[in-house]
């Protein structure tokens, strides 16, 4: 048998063959392939707890500057050497607050999607801690007897009242 004409008979067979197994080509019915149906992913929620806890790390530090409002104002009209010093503390104090301010701030917004419980509260301690975040006392008291000290000074003075309004809120969950 001559080989050059056995090779395209193979081939030919070949094709004909691997039709036949094709069930829609040959009953000319398309095949309806079911895709699985996907799941809805749900939306993580973190727990309450976890956002109390934020709270709860920085609460004491936030009351503790708060208590102290009264002092730092005197010591910064004050002139003896002990209101030198209180008043180095006080502004030490104030960036400390400021900077767990924003730490607290950034560490809520980190979580997943607060419980439905918690969410107006969330709300409102963002919209407190946000201006105490914000304050520029880190920058400008490197010198604490500096005019832009104060000022940050009494700007934190105010805001971290709102602050600690909001923070009495979170007690059920502290």
């Amino acid at each position: 048998m001559n080989r050059s004409l056995v090779l395209p008979a193979v081939l030919a067979a070949a094709l004909a063959l691997s039709a036949c197994g094709s069930g829609a080509a040959a009953t000319g019915t398309a095949s309806t392939s079911t895709a699985p149906t996907p799941t809805p992913t749900p939306t993580p929620t973190a727990t309450v707890s976890q956002y109390a806890s934020i709270i709860a790390e920085h609460e004491q530090g936030w009351r503790d500057y708060e208590d102290k409002i009264t002092d730092c104002a005197f010591a910064s009209i004050g002139t003896k050497p002990i209101d030198k010093v209180t008043r180095l503390t006080c502004s030490m104090t104030v960036q400390t607050a400021t900077i767990t301010a924003k730490t607290a701030a950034k560490n809520l917004r980190a979580l997943p999607k607060a419980p439905a419980e918690i969410a107006s509260l969330l709300d409102r301690t963002l919209r407190v801690l946000d201006p105490l975040a914000d304050n520029n006392a880190v920058k400008v008291c490197s010198d604490a007897e500096s005019q832009a000290c104060d000022d940050a000074i009494t700007k934190a003075n105010g805001d971290v009242r709102f602050v600690t309004s909001v923070l009495d809120a979170w007690k059920p969950y502290l």
